[in-house]
């Protein structure tokens, strides 16, 4: 008897994880063929890795984790950052940039924070423009560094376009909603 309860419970738990790898994979290739913007295999790659991903049972539930994953890294970035401001880790000359790029992701995790509302209100066109608003802060920190009298490359370009494509994945799929 326990053994046939042991077995019905591995097929539960086998048949819900192949139907939420089923619904990532799924929501994923349809981005992706829908918004060039979108990587497949970074798709997969960011929500296989987050457990709330994981635990979606539908696109609406997928786009809310997929929104929490991309506020949590975004603050996660944030604060890397900002430990190494502290440290005085970069040129004294870019002090004012970087406290700029600081402003710019905390601005952007706030977004995520109000988008996240914003969705359980089922405004999608409102929550796609304030995460579209997300990507352009991210942008900006970028920009003051091309903008200084001699043109730099800021020391975060690629932790910026790491959050803009996380950013991007729940924008595509709130596209799907409609």
């Amino acid at each position: 008897m326990k053994f046939l309860l042991y077995l019905v419970t591995c097929f539960l738990l086998l048949n819900v994880s192949t139907t939420t790898q089923s619904l990532i994979k799924d929501s994923c290739k349809k981005a992706s063929g829908k918004n060039r913007q979108i990587k497949l295999d970074f798709c997969l790659k960011a929500l296989e890795g987050c457990r709330q991903c994981r635990t979606a049972k539908n696109l609406s539930e997928l786009v809310m984790a997929s929104m929490k994953n991309a506020e949590t890294k975004t603050k996660k970035v944030h604060a890397e950052m900002k430990k190494s401001f502290d440290a005085k880790k970069f040129p004294k000359d870019n002090d004012m940039l970087v406290m700029e790029c600081l402003s710019d992701y905390s601005g952007t995790a706030q977004i995520l924070d109000l988008a996240m509302e914003t969705f359980e209100d089922h405004d999608y066109k409102d929550l796609i423009s304030r995460m579209n608003l997300g990507m352009e802060s991210l942008d900006a920190c970028d920009e003051g560094y091309k903008e200084r009298s001699t043109p730099q490359i800021s020391p975060f370009i690629k932790s910026n376009e790491f959050l803009t494509h996380l950013i991007q994945i729940p924008v595509a799929f709130t596209e799907m909603l409609k």
